[in-house]
């Protein structure tokens, strides 16, 4: 999937520039819209800490560039959203959610930390109060907190989703490229640089993988693959210098 959203990025960026692409959708077949990483997939590597390492890092670049390519981006939430999902979803222009959505933040129930820059979108747009709850606790939100977080532009009925997406994607699509281009820009830049959102990734992507190489990171992989609920010992804190 990393690789997938890393090239239809890399696409989106070409596109942008020739003017073939005037607006950008992300949406997801099935029941639920992203319950995050594959963790079988990543304990089946000879090294789980290295291919998550690598999974972050496309995934991170794909996110960056989300943010900086010069057209509307939407996201389109039904059923859960959960770990790297997060990200995605929210890294969106425009985000939209049908009534069934939920978010479950998930990391910490597997001995890991956020990446996919949920700590950067939790913590700016519903402030570090609920960020914690949501991230320490690992508690569902429905679609109605979300709304009520700014954490989704809208919440409409699930039954009308799909033609509520269209209607916005059309209109986009009609729209002024350059003036939704600048527009972009502007309001990007009024909160962080750049460069800040690509170092809070970093940070993510090295917090992730010194996880996974200790012992509760193990323990958690390990509960996951065998069906039960994991035993947490470890009482060390890996410390990184800021």
């Amino acid at each position: 999937m990393a690789l997938a959203l890393h090239e239809a990025a890399s696409r989106l960026v070409a596109g942008a520039a020739e003017g073939s692409l005037r607006v950008a959708i992300l949406t997801a077949q099935g029941p639920v819209f992203s319950v995050g990483g594959d963790l079988l997939w990543f304990a089946a590597a000879p090294d789980p800490s290295r291919r998550i390492a690598e999974t972050a890092t496309l995934l991170h670049e794909t996110l960056h560039i989300l943010a900086q390519v010069p057209l509307p981006v939407v996201s389109v939430l039904h059923g859960t959203v959960a770990g790297g999902g997060i990200g995605i979803a929210l890294g969106a222009d425009i985000v939209l959610a049908g009534d069934d959505a939920k978010l479950r933040v998930a990391y910490t129930a597997a001995g890991l930390s956020p990446d996919c820059g949920v700590s950067w979108f939790l913590a700016r747009r519903i402030g570090q109060t609920q960020a914690l709850d949501l991230a320490l606790t690992n508690r569902m939100a429905d679609a109605e907190e979300l709304r009520q977080w700014g954490l989704v532009s809208r919440v409409v009925a699930q039954k009308t989703l799909t033609d509520e997406a269209e209607e916005v994607v059309q209109a986009l699509a009609t729209g002024s490229a350059p003036a939704f281009a600048a527009t972009k820009r502007l309001l990007r830049d009024a909160g962080e640089p750049s460069s800040a959102f690509k170092a809070q990734l970093n940070a993510e992507a090295a917090s992730i993988t010194d996880l996974l190489k200790g012992p509760d990171g193990r323990e958690g992989l390990s509960a996951f693959l065998e069906k039960r609920a994991p035993l947490f010992t470890s009482t060390s804190v890996v410390q990184r210098s800021s």
